[in-house]
């Protein structure tokens, strides 16, 4: 364990000093699918507000996501339930397949419906609605890290080596 001071950027002014264990201190790099470039723009501005995070693609759709995801394997995707060409339910279970260290975060702009157990069921860790990502964005990207590093093979049989260069 070593003790680190950070500034959560939604808190600003109030430092903290953490006991976290060294896992933890690595960057996130993050794949951002939505395809609305304002949606995405919005996401990029939250995320670049911590230094731990960084976001290595954008996809405007279901097929770049999992091109995309299979090219860069990120630790996270935060993926849209409702894109053009493949679903976000349908990226989810192809990047699952072919990145399976990637943890997915869906995102959804309405009610609560069918899609987002079908996200979580197709593996998927979180599903935000996208009015909420100022305040539960980074701490389920922090979550989804947590849970892909302790838990590889709940989340999908094929990662039980993702944590096998760390």
């Amino acid at each position: 364990m070593v003790s680190f001071r950070y500034l959560d950027p939604p808190f600003e002014g109030l430092s903290h000093v953490v006991q976290t264990p060294k896992l933890f201190h690595s960057m996130s790099n993050i794949l951002l699918v939505d395809d609305h470039p304002v949606m995405r723009a919005l996401l990029r501005q939250v995320l670049e507000a911590y230094p731990d995070i960084v976001i290595v693609a954008e996809a405007e759709d279901g097929e770049e996501a999992v091109r995309l995801a299979t090219k860069f394997q990120p630790d996270v995707a935060i993926i849209d339930l409702h894109l053009p060409r493949l679903s976000g339910v349908q990226a989810t279970k192809l990047i699952r397949l072919q990145s399976p260290c990637t943890a997915i975060i869906g995102l959804t702009a309405g009610e609560p419906d069918d899609r987002e157990m079908e996200i979580i069921s197709a593996g998927a860790s979180a599903v935000l609605n996208k009015a909420d990502v100022f305040r539960e964005l980074y701490p389920s990207i922090l979550k989804a890290v947590r849970l892909a590093a302790f838990y590889p093979a709940r989340l999908n049989k094929a990662a039980s080596d993702c944590n096998a260069g760390s």
